[in-house]
Formats: C-alpha cells, sequence, structure tokens
C-alpha cells in the first residue's frame, strides 16, 4: 500500500527544506508556506507556530518507534537503534533545531517532554496502566535527562561513534530496575 502524504507531513516536509538553506530562527510561516504553496491559514488549520511544527516533526517517529516495542521482535534495543538512526539521517535538520531556538521554545526542552511523556506512557504500559511508583518515575527522567543530552552532544560535536556502539552505551546507561520494564515480554 502506497503512502499518501498528509497536509501536515507536506508542510513538515517544507519546513525541513527550508532548514537546509536558513537558520530555524530565521524561518517565517510565510517560508514555509510559500515554499509548499499552501496558505497561513492552512498552516493555523494544523499547527499553532513553527515551534508546534517542530515538535510534531520529532514526535512522530519517535511515537512510531516507541510504539512498535514488544508488538513483535522489535526490542527496546532496536528502538535505540532506531532513534539513533533517526538522528543520523536528520542530522542537519536537528542540529538546526538545537542551536537555533532556546528559551520556552528550546528544541532541546521539547525532546526532553516528549522522550519522557514517550518513555513513561510506555512503561506505564507495560505496567498495565497502573500509576508507577515514583521512583521508577525518577529513574525514566534521570535516564532521558542522560540520553537526551548524549544524543544532542553526538550529533553536535559529531563524535566518532557508530550508531551500533552508541546504542551498546545508552543500553548500559538503562538502570536495572527499569531493565524489567523495558525487556518485559
Amino acid at each position: 500500500m502506497q503512502h499518501r502524504t498528509t497536509t501536515k507531513e507536506w508542510i513538515a516536509k517544507s519546513f525541513i527544506e527550508l532548514t537546509q538553506k536558513k537558520s530555524i530562527d530565521k524561518i517565517t510561516i510565510k517560508d514555509i508556506v510559500t515554499n509548499c504553496g499552501l496558505t497561513k491559514a492552512t498552516f493555523y488549520n494544523y499547527f499553532q507556530d513553527k515551534y508546534d511544527l517542530i515538535v510534531w516533526i520529532y514526535t512522530e517517529p519517535v511515537k512510531n518507534i516507541i510504539g512498535k516495542i514488544n508488538n513483535t521482535d522489535f526490542n527496546f534495543r532496536k528502538a535505540l537503534t532506531a532513534n539513533l538512526s533517526y538522528f543520523a539521517e536528520n542530522r542537519h535538520y536537528l542540529i538546526n533545531a538545537l542551536t537555533s531556538t532556546s528559551g520556552h521554545n528550546s528544541f532541546l526542552n521539547y525532546v526532553f517532554r516528549v522522550n519522557f511523556t514517550l518513555l513513561h506512557d510506555f512503561v506505564k504500559s507495560v505496567n498495565n496502566n497502573k500509576k508507577l511508583p515514583s521512583r521508577i518515575t525518577a529513574l525514566i527522567k534521570l535516564y532521558v535527562f542522560g540520553t537526551v543530552q548524549f544524543e544532542c552532544d553526538w550529533l553536535i560535536n559529531d563524535m566518532p561513534m557508530s550508531i551500533e556502539e552508541f546504542a551498546d552505551i545508552l543500553e548500559a546507561g538503562v538502570p536495572e530496575e527499569l531493565k524489567t520494564y523495558l525487556y518485559k515480554t
């Protein structure tokens, strides 16, 4: 079955194209819609602003990766590798997002919130949607803080490490108590 591009995806593609030429903080809504032949009204039907778009561009693939865990033979290790592959494939865009946003609209803040929420919700679903112990929530937060910072460092500083080597390190950093949830079959 062939995938049909949605309007949201069309807008996102336009934005990503523009990030190849301009810093994100210099891209306007007008630039985005002109690039893809849409109107500002259409943009605002789907997104509040370009920061909402940035979050959506990041969230969708990461949510899809997390959603695959334990559905087949796709385990947490494969999710780490898939996420790092996404980072490597979108390196230029992600670096632009990290270095061109700050304050309340900082991409780094969004990445932390998205990753924490997705991982927390995944662990909660493995726990039959019961409230998680505060210790497990804290371990998720600690793990996400560390991995997000390390992934950003890997991207921005072009660390000479393969995706597999990086996944090994991220996997080694998973707290033992959290592993019982992440590797549950």
